[in-house]
């Protein structure tokens, strides 16, 4: 082989002949975000960005890359810089939107989505963001209108329905506020805070089994709260599951260390009702001695 060819194989090897471009970046950046490998897209974005400043989706996805990794500020700059080279970029207002709330810069994310929406008024979760903001600023009306138009455009998104059913329920009109939870727990079945949301519905309207069933699986699903068990225990006793109700009363008493004189009158009362008086008379002094005047009278009546 002569010294020639040996030198242009060394060159081929230790020289790409063709050089990745800015698109070459913005390909390998896509294929990283969708495989949830943030930090490498971040780099690759980066890189096509520095090839080509100009090209709005490198800074748009970049700042979405950084959003999933809780770099607030990062991403607000990103999405900056894409409003500045595409003013009419409707997304990237949703997003700055987005890194506003969490900062708690809500009258800046309200003008970012009023924006998003003008540009694109098929945006979704612009719609959804700008009802949570009016939710919090009291502007109900808005709120509803908001959520109406998600719905008639998504009518499978959970959150608007969920959204929505608070808003019934502050207009008291509780059966449109079941009905909506109840569709919102249809599309994802295991959202806790949606299934503790009608489970408090359904306790003021007497559903007590349905009440006890959500409140088991917002529990299950990580609101394993006392104020949640010391909800579910009353549902069981109203629903006349005394048994389920003493446990979750146990629960309060020895896991939680609520030992209140609600708590231990309740859990008496609960006995009472499986005819476990000697349990129930114990339970009925405690709550007596922490100065529960009923529970000293049920006591004298029942407790020899």
């Amino acid at each position: 082989m002569s010294r020639f060819l040996l030198l242009l194989i060394s060159f081929i090897i230790t020289f790409p002949v063709f050089s990745q471009t800015s698109h070459d970046f913005l390909i390998k950046g896509l294929q990283l975000f969708s495989g949830q490998q943030y930090q490498a897209a971040i780099e690759a974005f980066t890189k096509a960005i520095e090839l080509n400043s100009a090209k709005d989706e490198a800074w748009f996805k970049r700042g979405q890359a950084n959003l999933e990794l809780g770099r607030i500020n990062q991403a607000a700059n990103d999405f900056s810089e894409v409003i500045a080279l595409s003013p009419k970029h409707g997304e990237a207002y949703y997003f700055r939107a987005l890194t506003g709330v969490k900062k708690g810069e809500y009258t800046e994310a309200l003008q970012d989505l009023n924006r998003a929406l003008e540009i694109d008024s098929a945006l979704v979760q612009a719609y959804i963001l700008r009802a949570e903001l009016g939710e919090k600023a009291g502007r109900n009306g808005e709120v509803m209108t908001d959520l109406n138009r998600a719905i008639g455009m998504a009518p499978n998104h959970s959150n608007a329905y969920f959204l929505r059913a608070r808003q019934w329920s502050k207009n008291k009109n509780f059966e449109k506020a079941y009905e909506d939870l109840s569709q919102a727990i249809v599309l994802d079945p295991e959202h806790a805070e949606m299934r503790l949301e009608r489970s408090h519905l359904c306790m003021s309207q007497g559903l007590f089994e349905q009440a006890a069933e959500d409140l088991s699986i917002a529990i299950d699903s990580g609101l394993d709260y006392a104020d949640n068990y010391q909800l579910r225990a009353k549902a069981y006793f109203q629903a006349q599951r005394y048994a389920e109700a003493i446990a979750d009363y146990t629960m309060l008493i020895n896991t939680f260390s609520r030992r209140t004189d609600l708590v231990y009158f309740q859990r008496g009362l609960s006995r009472m009702q499986v005819n476990d008086l000697t349990g129930a008379c114990q339970d009925l002094r405690k709550a007596a001695k922490l100065g529960h005047a009923e529970a000293e009278k049920k006591a004298k009546e029942i407790c020899k």
